[in-house]
């Protein structure tokens, strides 16, 4: 199949009918098939016919990258819109980057491309909580986090956390109202020098024997406190107690969490940097069994001094380690069962500021999907001449919740209920069918 850009080539009519979908409704109109019939079984088709994911990778661009500055380049906008850097191809015909993507650039024809996700709200607290839960904020209810999600909803495997935060997550990845036992298990920077995971080890002086008794004294004792008090929080800390005991005595945790299992020549790949090394484990860790992983790194607020901050420090670390990831995983065959997903809280304004920087920007930038059976090499979307606003298919964070439930069989249909007992869907939008189609 031809990796293709959406919207540039296909012609369509306002409801997105082809003339080749005109032809085809003369042939089945023979068999008393309709158009209507036809898009309904063209959208029947591409619901059900991409692979279920096992896992989820975010990179989190924490502070909100420019997307004219990285994924969507305007090289022909006058020069206070289209900054400093110059666009280069990829391996894709047709689609360009920012020349301080080179290695992501080679991998494009992996990557499903958004250019034109949009929202009103472009406050770093409310931003991250809307991108992260698919749901705009309330001062009254904090809403689970995907991570949280699919925690609840798949579970663990191999005794390996179901939901991981590198090197740390914010309020907007936490739990909300679903309970704190589906928080993510933060991990510290594993670039750091001397990188160490705590508990997921024994201390020297607790054997096998002796936790295995500490372990039964306290499962008495939450079995009172769960029969006594049927209460969440009382059962958030009886799932915490018992993921924590099957943690520290699994040696293929331990095993997950070590990156000096793997050779310098993978590590380097990634980069040794705190995306690069947070990107490698996160890989180790759905390898072994964990179900959603996000690697965060902050900067991206770059408010003055863009293009500097960008060309020297944040975009070579965020190339060296999305590529190395995405590449990586395609060569060890996971990555048709591991949805990536590369994004921020919010773009960056198309006009560059009196200081040399870009400021908060919500109604046009970049979310970049691979992975999980994602059809990669193809753009979804397209901003104006400005990188201001979608000039096609706009794509709300609503359908892109929807896309990751779903790229996960998770029905994103599927009600909770909140503590004052209104149900909610897990996501209020509809899937992007492209990234499937």
């Amino acid at each position: 199949m031809k990796n293709i850009i959406l919207n540039s080539r296909a012609r369509t009519n306002c409801e997105g009918v082809s003339r080749r979908d005109v032809l085809k409704v003369g042939a089945l109109s023979f068999f008393g098939l309709s158009l209507a019939d036809l898009l309904h079984l063209r959208a029947t088709a591409a619901a059900t016919a991409q692979p279920k994911a096992e896992s989820v990778i975010l990179i989190w661009c924490s502070g909100g990258p420019s997307h004219i500055d990285t994924f969507d380049p305007k090289p022909d906008a006058p020069s206070e819109f289209r900054g400093e850097f110059k666009p280069i191809e990829t391996n894709v015909s047709g689609i360009q980057l920012s020349e301080h993507l080179p290695n992501t650039a080679k991998v494009m024809d992996k990557i499903a491309l958004v250019r034109s996700l949009t929202s009103n709200i472009a406050a770093h607290e409310q931003a991250s909580q809307y991108l992260m839960t698919g749901y705009r904020p309330l001062p009254t209810l904090q809403y689970p986090s995907f991570g949280a999600v699919v925690s609840r909803e798949l579970g663990s495997r191999n005794s390996l956390p179901p939901y991981v935060a590198i090197p740390d997550v914010a309020r907007a990845g936490q739990s909300g109202f679903i309970g704190a036992g589906f928080n993510p298990f933060e991990v510290p920077d594993p670039s750091a020098a001397g990188f160490k995971v705590q508990d997921v080890s024994l201390p020297p002086s607790v054997d096998a024997e002796r936790l295995d008794r500490r372990r039964g004294f306290t499962q008495r004792m939450n079995d009172r406190f769960v029969n006594g008090l049927p209460d969440d929080n009382v059962r958030s800390v009886d799932k915490f107690y018992r993921s924590a005991y099957e943690l520290v005595a699994s040696s293929r945790a331990k095993k997950a969490f070590d990156l000096n299992e793997e050779p310098d020549t993978t590590r380097d790949l990634y980069g040794r940097t705190t995306y690069g090394q947070g990107a490698l484990l996160a890989r180790r860790l759905v390898e072994a069994g964990t179900r959603f992983v996000t690697v965060s790194k902050g900067g991206w607020d770059t408010h003055q001094q863009n293009f500097q901050n960008l060309s020297n420090r944040l975009l070579p670390e965020l190339d060296k380690a999305y590529a190395g990831l995405l590449s990586d995983l395609s060569q060890r065959g996971m990555l048709d069962k591991t949805l990536v997903v590369l994004m921020g809280e919010f773009g960056r304004t198309p006009r560059v500021n009196p200081r040399g920087g870009r400021d908060h920007w919500s109604r046009c930038r970049f979310v970049a999907f691979a992975g999980g059976g994602i059809r990669g090499g193809q753009v979804i979307g397209k901003s104006d001449e400005q990188g201001g606003q979608p000039a096609e298919r706009p794509v709300s964070v609503e359908e892109v919740a929807a896309s990751l439930y779903q790229g996960l069989g998770i029905d994103f249909h599927k009600q909770y209920m909140t503590p004052t007992g209104r149900p909610i869907h897990l996501a209020e939008g509809k899937p992007i069918q492209e990234l499937w189609g």
